[in-house]
């Protein structure tokens, strides 16, 4: 927790009560979650909690790192926590599962900016695999 909260600091972003309610939030789901979601599961803790608010440090929160912003069919924004792993480096991707929300890490990638790919210098990238976790490949593969 300490480190999340610590992207936000490094990025110039102050730790208020309801960006570390929303990062707890997502760190006890340990899935994708839509703004209407957290502001349900928080309106009740924090009380004047409206849901621009909520989009709005959402947004902050994914772009100090904190968060990613999940490419689903819907045009409901969706979030996860984005969790790298200390050893490693920082530019990583995710992998969704299509049915539980869960989310996973995929560490290696081989586009790097600046490189060039069919005449285009690639500036940046983002890249989201979707599949189905191993419990949910299990069950329907089971039925």
């Amino acid at each position: 927790m300490e480190k999340l909260l610590g992207k936000l600091r490094s990025s110039g972003l102050k730790v208020t009560p309801r960006r570390k309610a929303i990062v707890e939030l997502f760190l006890r789901e340990g899935s994708v979650l839509s703004p209407n979601d957290v502001f349900v599961a928080l309106s009740n803790s924090m009380g004047k909690c409206g849901l621009p608010g909520i989009y709005r440090n959402l947004e902050t929160l994914a772009s100090c790192g904190i968060l990613f912003r999940v490419v689903s069919f819907g045009r409901e924004r969706r979030y996860a926590l984005c969790r790298p792993e200390p050893e490693s480096s920082l530019h990583h991707h995710h992998i969704v599962c299509v049915s539980c929300g869960k989310v996973g890490r995929v560490p290696e990638c081989h586009y790097r900016d600046g490189m060039r790919i069919e005449g285009f210098r690639l500036v940046s990238h983002i890249v989201q695999l979707n599949g189905l976790c191993a419990s949910c490949a299990e069950k329907e593969d089971g039925s």
